[in-house]
């Protein structure tokens, strides 16, 4: 029996192979047609359940949703993990990782405005660290970024700002009104880091 105890609501199920099925349509059902278009009867049925069923394993789609996040945000830890492995500058790091989510978008449009822009994601900055492992990557990129350039701000300023920066452009280029310019990145990133000397 799996119990999991995610955002003040319990999240019973009676295997984790379940549990593990239903994320994982879940998470096909969202890149293929977003989560506006995520039905819990249709996933329920996709999978062999009912929807009664269903909610042994996961008590409400918010409950869904958000270990769904957190499965994404821990996948996208360890693929960035293993893409950075090699690069031991942290801001080339940062730029890096910066590129790979926005190449992400273009790649893997739903998934990644799922990723960034659902409830759970929004929340990522009220949550205690260790819960979105992604997030908690890019703010020790961004700690380790202002040591070596010896700045002196609060980490949560720089992510904020780079944070909002690459999820404004992922939308613009989400919605198809842009492409991918790794110089503009690089460029923003230094105008920021450039910024927070002053």
């Amino acid at each position: 029996m799996l119990s999991l105890f995610l955002g003040g609501e319990y999240l019973v199920g009676i295997s984790h192979d379940t549990d593990q099925r239903i994320l994982e349509q879940a998470m096909n059902m969202i890149r293929e047609n977003g989560e506006d278009q995520l039905s819990l009867r249709k996933l329920a049925r996709a999978i062999g359940l009912t929807t009664g069923a269903f909610y042994k394993h996961f008590a409400t789609k918010d409950a869904l949703l958000r270990a769904v996040t957190q499965l994404l945000s821990q996948r996208e830890e360890a693929e960035m993990a293993q893409v950075l492995g090699q690069i031991t500058d942290p801001e080339e790091k940062l730029l890096v990782m910066a590129a790979e989510i926005l190449e992400r978008f273009e790649a893997d449009p739903h998934l990644m405005h799922f990723l960034f822009f659902n409830p759970a994601a929004r929340d990522v900055l009220k949550v205690e660290p260790g819960q979105f492992g992604f997030y908690d990557q890019v703010i020790q990129l961004i700690k380790d970024v202002l040591r070596k350039r010896g700045i002196t701000i609060d980490p949560q300023i720089l992510f904020i700002q780079l944070w909002s920066f690459i999820q404004g452009y992922g939308l613009l280029i989400d919605s198809g009104i842009t492409n991918y310019d790794p110089n503009l990145v690089r460029k923003t990133l230094k105008d920021l880091l450039k910024g927070s000397n002053d």
